[in-house]
């Protein structure tokens, strides 16, 4: 955030404020403030800032049905009073995804997001159903009701993007099959019919995934990782951090416990090269600090904030 500050939040939807992080070799209790607010969430999944306002993706438990909701508040560090944004109505058991960036879509200025609902080894129809969100990269508008599935047939989209006009997503395949995915309106990316995956824990994949997309007339992805690393987020790294990043993104992994310095082509049709850089702890979540040129990741092993800096 401005001025130094960073804001983290966790899986219960506590709401923290470290200030001028930047400028202190050591943070303390002193240097952490908690930030009180009116919601409280089964699961928190995300949280992504836009023009002032804190965006927060979360699972409601309601009676034993576990639902997807959005909800908005003006960013300030004394009390956080959240508007609802989007409330899913279907029930799920393993809600997931949650991952949002700002998108222009038909002239209306919005959120697209990812949502999942996925049980290993018990895949369901939701990702190919049109009456279902489940499964599915969603756009909402900012200013009015208009919403729309972006695009179907997502297993468990842990990364989301916005970069020169285009949507990237990393995925999670089932066992192997972690995909990166160039996202395109009302395209369909396979599953639960295709996946470069197999089932878990059984070397014969009785669920008979087709090892294929087009073929069946869905995207290809970008990338296949297999064995799959746990793919997490993924995000764009300034030409100015290392000299020679040009044009390089990173991808985090949670079971690899990684960062992967990766290069598309130019029109994100395929990797050029990737980089394993091992960190030792799986990564949840990324971001990149403009100001300070360094890199920050939520480390989930030890739920530690690491920070990556060029020294040169």
């Amino acid at each position: 955030l401005k001025d130094d500050n960073i804001l983290i939040t966790d899986v219960k939807g506590n709401f923290n404020l470290i200030k001028n992080f930047a400028k202190k070799e050591q943070i303390n209790n002193e240097n952490v403030i908690k930030i009180n607010t009116d919601i409280e969430p089964h699961k928190v999944l995300d949280t992504y800032i836009n023009k002032d306002k804190l965006f927060i993706s979360y699972i409601v438990l309601n009676d034993k049905c576990k639902t997807f909701n959005i909800s908005f508040a003006n960013l300030n560090f004394k009390f956080l009073k959240f508007e609802n944004f989007f409330e899913g109505k279907q029930c799920g058991q393993k809600i997931l995804g949650g991952r949002m960036q700002a998108y222009k879509h038909k002239n209306f200025d919005g959120l697209i997001f990812s949502v999942a609902n996925n049980i290993s080894d018990k895949p369901n129809d939701d990702p190919q159903n049109e009456n279902s969100f489940f499964g599915k990269i969603v756009f909402k508008s900012f200013e009015n009701s208009y919403i729309s599935i972006f695009s179907k047939g997502h297993r468990n989209p842990q990364g989301l993007i916005v970069t020169d006009k285009t949507i990237l997503s990393t995925e999670h395949g089932p066992s192997g099959g972690d995909e990166i995915n160039n996202i395109k309106f009302n395209k369909n990316y396979g599953w639960p019919v295709s996946s470069y995956g197999k089932k878990y824990g059984n070397k014969e994949n009785k669920l008979n995934y087709k090892l294929n997309h087009s073929d069946f007339g869905f995207e290809e992805p970008i990338f296949v990782f297999i064995p799959s690393i746990g793919i997490s987020e993924i995000i764009k790294i300034p030409n100015n951090f290392v000299k020679s990043w040009n044009e390089n993104f990173i991808i985090t992994s949670l079971n690899k416990g990684s960062m992967y310095r990766v290069k598309f082509d130019k029109n994100y049709e395929r990797l050029i090269y990737k980089e394993e850089i091992f960190i030792g702890q799986r990564i949840r979540d990324i971001k990149y600090d403009k100001k300070n040129k360094i890199i920050l990741l939520a480390l989930e092993s030890k739920s530690e904030l690491g920070i990556i800096r060029n020294k040169k």
